[in-house]
């Protein structure tokens, strides 16, 4: 028992002196560390949809974003790319800049040359945080 008091007692000397210590001087707490370290490594996560549903090539696609930050609410103010190409042919990628709608919310127009699964890279960027993702959407004939 005296052994047990005596090492809780080092290991809180330990935290205290080691620097872990918030501005109230208490070590700071699991939830806030995880959230931390969430909001540096997945500040943004992506969900991705068309309109329409099903798609066509020669046809316009209206790309639907919706961007969530580490916290799980939407995401606004916030620079929103797509890069859309379709792995092993040479059609180069397309460049577009979504537009914010709000609430998290964000679409922009492309119009691809063919059938097929093609590549959507998202870029979410924010200040200093940045996420990409890689997604992809079924064209059809």
């Amino acid at each position: 028992m005296i052994f047990r008091t005596l090492a809780i007692a080092v290991a809180a000397l330990f935290l205290i002196s080691s620097g872990c210590k918030s501005e109230t001087g208490l070590p700071p707490s699991p939830s806030s560390l995880i959230n931390g370290a969430r909001d540096r490594l997945v500040p943004f996560r992506f969900t991705l949809a068309t309109d329409p549903a099903r798609a066509n090539y020669n046809s316009p696609i209206l790309l639907k974003v919706h961007v969530i930050d580490a916290s799980n609410q939407p995401a606004d103010g916030v620079n929103v790319k797509a890069d859309i190409s379709m792995s092993g042919m040479d059609h180069g990628a397309q460049h577009i800049n979504l537009s914010g709608r709000g609430n998290g919310d964000y679409e922009g127009q492309v119009s691809l040359e063919m059938a097929g699964s093609w590549d959507v890279d998202l870029t979410a960027t924010c200040d200093d945080k940045s996420h990409q993702q890689k997604l992809s959407i079924e064209v059809g004939g």
